[in-house]
């Protein structure tokens, strides 16, 4: 039986970077179970796990910002909000035709249940840390057990795009960019190594007999982080993390636990 454990979960992940500091990773089923009724909702099985074994991690709250089971809410309540911080403004002058055609005015004009003809609802999860973005999963996809994850820019909660095709791999970007911005601190390793150049991170790669055809597949898979590929080397306490440009390797992290 192989050693290696290739493309590995979010979850896994989490669980490899603080196997030296295991306890208090995870959030209690309690406080989900509390945010899941309370927005009455069952939050998808991949988040679901994540939150409980994962959720906890430092490295979550390090560079960007996961959003804890009472924190988590819809865009919409949180244009509710909006609106009614600022109609308490538009009480005291009168809004210019302009001005009128601000999607959050617009919404004040109508009920709730005709909002989807303007914006879609999303479930918000994460958010950068100075607030230029905020992550979400849609209304409608919320069945799915490792739904895509959608993000909006500056406070914005109307536009909407898709930057991850699973939670999974939203979790991971998120993660390997806080490990690479200052997150390996949160951690306790023996070595952390990085490779920049196509022949380094080949030669690293061969000389711990990484299998090349499984660490960068031809066929694309949807649960995939597009541009990272991982290796879990349990017989030698390895992680293997490389990123690509353009499904071309150009950088190679391996940390020694």
């Amino acid at each position: 039986m192989s050693n290696k454990k290739y493309h590995i979960s979010a979850e896994e992940f989490i669980a490899v970077l603080y196997r030296n500091t295991p306890s208090h990773l995870g959030i209690s089923e309690e406080a989900i179970k509390k945010s899941e009724s309370y927005l009455n909702i069952k939050i998808p099985t991949v988040y679901r796990n994540f939150l409980i074994h994962s959720g906890n991690a430092k490295i979550n709250d390090f560079l960007h910002h996961i959003l804890f089971p009472e924190e988590i809410a819809f865009s919409y309540d949180i244009i509710s909000e909006n609106i009614c911080d600022m109609k308490e403004e538009w009480k005291h002058y009168h809004l210019s035709e302009k001005e009128k055609k601000n999607p959050y005015y617009i919404l004040s004009q109508l009920p709730k249940e005709v909002w989807h003809t303007i914006t879609k609802n999303y479930l918000v999860i994460w958010y950068e840390n100075q607030g230029v973005f905020h992550a979400g999963i849609l209304y409608e996809d919320l069945k799915l057990p490792d739904p895509p994850v959608y993000i909006t820019v500056d406070d914005d909660f109307f536009e909407w795009c898709c930057c991850s095709n699973s939670t999974n791999s939203f979790l991971l970007s998120m993660i390997i960019e806080a490990l690479l911005n200052g997150g390996k601190n949160t951690i306790k390793y023996k070595s952390y190594t990085t490779y920049e150049t196509q022949a380094d991170i080949e030669q690293c790669l061969q000389l711990n007999t990484i299998d090349m055809d499984t660490f960068f597949p031809k066929e694309y898979l949807p649960y995939f982080c597009k541009n990272i590929r991982t290796c879990w080397d349990s017989e030698n306490n390895k992680l293997f993390i490389c990123l690509l440009k353009q499904e071309i390797p150009h950088t190679l992290i391996v940390i020694e636990f």
